[in-house]
Order: structure tokens, then sequence, then C-alpha cells
């Protein structure tokens, strides 16, 4: 109920939301459509009206790599996504694959995207009641040319096997 109350405008079902303080403008699937899709449900995306500039937000959760298949073609559906993006775009959730592997160097080389999380480990956080030290960075956040990162930084625990990757983001002009 707090989340609903400071991120009154929302987009997202099946696990896989956006949360805005801003208008959202239009909203969909990363396979294009506006329909969950239960058997890869790799990503959501949202354009939210930012004071009159538009930006897209997307929410990403790739397949775990055990099943190599279905987790490319999740960086395919975001890669052929990212090619038809104009306005700026900022791209975050969980890649589950590390910033030094080639999948996610991928959508960076071919897009123009940035990564903003570059070291910050974010899983595992938990297994079951166990609090664990987190050592892999597989939560991260890419943004377009269009924007900059003033910070960034891992957050509390909350009760998910991740800790949350928080980022100020400012538009540049």
């Amino acid at each position: 109920m707090h989340l609903r109350r400071a991120y009154p405008q929302q987009a997202g079902e099946g696990g896989l939301g956006i949360l805005s303080k801003h208008p959202v403008v239009d909203k969909g699937w990363l396979d294009g459509s506006h329909e969950l899709c239960r058997l890869s449900p790799t990503g959501k995306w949202a354009r939210v009206d930012v004071d009159g500039r538009k930006i897209d937000i997307v929410g990403v959760h790739m397949r775990r790599p055990f099943f190599p298949n279905l987790q490319k073609s999740g960086f395919d559906k975001l890669r052929r996504f990212m090619t038809t993006v104009t306005e700026p775009v900022i791209v975050a959730g969980d890649f589950n694959a590390a910033p030094w592997t080639q999948k996610l160097h991928a959508p960076l080389s071919t897009t123009g995207v940035k990564r903003l999380n570059t070291v910050k480990p974010s899983w595992p956080a938990q297994w079951r009641n166990l609090e664990l030290l987190p050592i892999l960075p597989i939560d991260n956040i890419l943004v377009s040319k269009h924007l900059s990162k003033i910070d960034l930084r891992v957050g509390p625990r909350l009760g998910s096997d991740h800790l949350p990757v928080i980022a100020d983001i400012a538009l540049v002009e």
C-alpha cells in the first residue's frame, strides 16, 4: 500500500511491474503485445511523461542461465525492442547475467545504452531464511545517452533473494 501512495502510476502484472510518480501514457510487453506472455515474461515497458518529456522505462526479468535458449530469447527481445526506442530509455531489473558476460554486453554494444551498475553485488541476498553475502551484480540499470547517473547504490534487504539497486538519474540536455 505504501508503494501505491508513493507511486500512483503503475504498469504491470504477473510479478513484473513499473511504478512511477509521473503519468504512464503507454505500456506493453517486450514481445510487442499488450498481453502477458506466460511462457517468457521477459520484460514490461511503460512510457512516462516527465514534465512534457517522454521517457521509456523497461523492467526486465531474464530467464536463469539454466535455460540458455529461453535466456537468449529474452535478450533478443530486449535488443529488438531497444532498436525501436527513440525516447530516452531506462532498462532495469534482474538480468540473470553478470556484467562481464557476452549476454549482457551484446545489448550494450548494439543499442548504445550504458550500464550504471558495474560491480555492486545484489545476489544472492538470502536463501530461504538464511541471509547471505551477495557476490554477483546481476541486477542492473541500463540508460540511453539522454540520461546520466547521479547516484547508484544497493538498497536494504527487503525479503527477496536480491538486494534492490537504486539509482538517481537525470536527463541530459
